[in-house]
Order: C-alpha cells, then structure tokens, then sequence
C-alpha cells in the first residue's frame, strides 16, 4: 500500500460502546453511511450500496477488529479499479464522550489519483458530521393525544399536578418542588416561556444510581398543539440521555406519569400519581 492517506479526528458526547455499535450495526451504519448488508463481523465481507439506487458503492473486508477500541478493513470504491486501501477506526474515551479516530491509508499516489483522494475526503467529512449527529444523546421525548383542549392541558400541567404525578407539590415562587417519598426536584418556570421548566434543585433517590443530582439543570419543555379532537401534548425531557444513570427508571417514570397518567386525567379516566401516608 502507498503512503497516501486521509485522517480525521471526531469527538463524540456518546460513549465508546454506543459509538461501537454505529460503527459495527447494519442498522446504525445505515444512520450516517451507506447501507451495509450485514453488521461488521471480523473476516467477514461487507458491501455498502446507495440507498436509493441500490447501487453497489464500496466494498471489503474486516481484517482486524478488538471491540471498543479497534477496527480496521480492507477497502475499495467503484472509481478505485480494484485498488484497495485499508480503512481504520480508533476509540478511546475522552471526558465522557468518545474520541473517534479514522485513517484511511494505502490511497493512489498517481496524479490521476488524486481527484479520488479529494473525493474520498469529502467524503468521509460529510459522513462523520452525519455520524456526529447520529449518535448525540437522543432526549427523552414523547407525546400524547387527548379529547381536552390546550386550556385544560395547560390547567393539568400548571394547577393540577398532584392529580397525575404527586400529590406533595409545593408551590414555590415562579416555579414549585415536587416529592416522591424520599426525593424531590425543584422547578423553575422560565421568564420567558412558562413551559420551560429548569430543574434547579434535585434530590433523587434511585438505586443503583449513586448521583442524587443528575436532574439538575435539565429541563422540561412541554408542548401543546390543539387538534380537531382535543389537543397533542409533547414532552422534552431536555438531558434526560444515556448521559445520565437514571436514564432507564427515569424514562419509565415518565411513561407511566406523562404518557399514561397524564393522558387518563385528559381523557376522563383514572389516573395513577404517587400518593403518600398522611402523617
């Protein structure tokens, strides 16, 4: 192989093992790349066509691959005539993200070569801004249909809370603390828009989860569209990712809260919030 090649560095807020698997799954690949035809198994042979067409584009081999950290194929594209070059991966973690490293070596040293190299190199810039997008930590973010209109939508979200999700809500200035046995998150209502609500203060009791703060400074953002029938709730939970430990219970509490007992209280049937012992 020739010494020419292309390298280019990508820091990512995933971490390794969310950027291994958009580097390895035919499904995840298919998000910022071409469409493989298999996930990316060692000593196996790949082809990656056009999505639309269905045209075959590149082509090649997995030659190395220590998962998490490394991988690295034996590669060509249609301009190339055959020529293979070889393409390599590195992660490494970074703050808590990924830094994603990609060699692209052995290229055509000829002048003809180099309207491929320039190619290639747009290439592979295009498709790692793609990646970039691909894999940022997706929010939790859901939505639900009911008969009411966005009055009571918004009557439910600002006066009704210990209805649908607690009934220990402590009004508190522009904004309030709600509890959950022994945690609590304090809200603030922003200036602006009162359907942003800033976490400022966060005390979560979750197991397994050793940060009682990770809801602090995240933010929800409701949403509310009127419809022919009632209204569409949408619920942003802005930082609500797989940052966060508590992604998992967080996210089924919101199921439950938004998605299930907010829509019964809507809907004129019974909700489900977290009641406690009156001392």
């Amino acid at each position: 192989m020739t010494d020419v090649h292309i390298k280019k560095h990508l820091f990512l807020a995933a971490p390794r093992a969310k950027v291994w698997d958009y580097l390895t799954k035919a499904d995840l690949v298919a998000q910022w790349f071409n469409l493989p035809n298999a996930d990316f198994v060692l000593h196996q042979e790949f082809e990656l066509t056009e999505r639309d067409t269905g045209e075959i584009l590149c082509w090649g081999s997995v030659c190395a691959m220590r998962p998490l950290e490394y991988m690295a194929w034996d590669f060509t594209v249609g301009p190339a005539n055959g020529h293979m070059s070889r393409v390599e991966w590195h992660l490494s973690d970074h703050q808590s993200g990924t830094k994603l490293t990609l060699i692209h070596s052995g290229l055509p040293e000829t002048p003809a070569g180099f309207d491929l190299l320039l190619a290639l190199d747009k290439g592979w810039h295009g498709f790692l801004d793609t990646l970039y997008v691909a894999s940022a930590p997706s929010d939790y973010h859901a939505s639900i249909s009911v008969p009411a209109d966005a009055q009571a939508a918004r009557a439910a979200l600002f006066d009704q809370m210990p209805l649908w999700w607690s009934d220990r809500v402590e009004p508190a200035g522009n904004g309030f603390t709600i509890r959950f046995n022994n945690s609590h998150v304090t809200f603030a209502f922003d200036a602006k828009d009162p359907l942003v609500w800033h976490c400022t203060q966060a005390h979560m009791i979750i197991e397994d989860v050793a940060d009682a703060g990770e809801w602090q400074n995240t933010r929800l953002i409701w949403q509310i569209q009127e419809t022919p029938k009632g209204c569409d709730i949408t619920l942003i939970h802005k930082g609500l990712n797989e940052t966060l430990a508590c992604l998992d219970v967080c996210t089924r509490g919101w199921q439950h809260f938004f998605e299930t007992s907010l829509k019964a209280h809507l809907s004129g049937q019974e909700p489900a919030p977290q009641t406690h012992e009156t001392p």
